[in-house]
């Protein structure tokens, strides 16, 4: 049942307050929140549930194409310099 987990509550450090886990699981509506599996891992069988509440296409649309973090855009950055002042 995939209400089953939906009263529990954990600290969202994206968004600074806690949060049950019935918004985190709808959090990119209907889809869940791209951080769900590394928050609730360690307290839920994440993997399971997923693999149960939602199609291999969703859980695609939900965690594929993770944007960059900070550190990989400043490398970025720093390389579009270095080959700019290189040409």
């Amino acid at each position: 049942m995939i209400e089953t987990y939906d009263k529990l509550e954990i600290y969202c450090p994206q968004l600074g307050m806690m949060l049950t886990f019935n918004y985190c699981r709808r959090a990119q509506a209907p889809l869940p929140c791209r951080n769900l599996v590394g928050c609730w891992e360690e307290r839920l069988p994440v993997d399971s549930f997923l693999g149960e509440a939602f199609s291999r296409a969703d859980l695609e649309a939900a965690f594929g194409g993770l944007p960059k973090t900070r550190l990989e855009r400043i490398l970025d950055c720093l390389t579009q310099i270095k080959e700019t002042e290189t040409e």
